[in-house]
């Protein structure tokens, strides 16, 4: 999955779940993380309790929910460091001063580098064979004309998101239709 061309293009509400040492959960609403070209996640971060949780606990879950239908990925992340200086660090203050509001850069006095440990699609959670064949993945990807291909005479349907193809393998859970009628 390229990561970066996927955060570049979709649209949605992502959020950052992290635990403290003594499993106490918190979450917090974030904007979509910068994919550097090693594959680490970036997010800018306030001193707050997410930022607290990650110095005694460094595994977080970041969900994306896409915009549109049931969409998006749940990525499980390790923390690898921080900074508190730095050109990208700026240009997020920067960011964050037009998206949020003038002085609210101010507030980002972290930028935390993750690793991928895995991810998940949204809601797939019965999701069998290869995901990056399925029209869920291929739409985030939007790749329209070839899902129109795929969908052309459909004999399944996904018990999950409700999109019909002609073949078994580009669903999650798929479904005959058949039984259905």
């Amino acid at each position: 999955m390229d990561w970066k061309e996927y955060f570049s293009n979709a649209s949605g509400m992502g959020f950052l779940a992290t635990a403290n040492a003594g499993g106490e959960v918190n979450i917090a609403i974030y904007s979509k993380p910068r994919v550097r070209s090693d594959g680490m996640f970036v997010f800018g971060m306030t001193d707050r309790l997410t930022h607290a949780n990650l110095q005694e606990n460094p595994k977080a879950v970041y969900a994306f929910a896409e915009n549109r239908g049931f969409g998006g990925y749940r990525l499980y992340l390790t923390k690898a460091k921080e900074e508190t200086s730095g050109p990208l660090l700026d240009e997020i203050r920067r960011m964050t001063d037009q998206c949020v509001h003038p002085g609210a850069g101010k507030l980002v006095t972290f930028l935390v580098h993750f690793k991928l440990d895995k991810h998940l699609p949204m809601i797939c959670e019965t999701c069998t064979g290869d995901h990056k064949k399925h029209l869920c993945e291929l739409a985030g990807g939007k790749k329209f004309d070839l899902i129109t291909e795929l969908a052309k005479m459909p004999d399944f349907i996904c018990n999950n998101c409700g999109r019909m193809a002609r073949e078994s393998e580009n669903l999650c859970n798929p479904m005959p239709i058949e039984e259905i009628r």
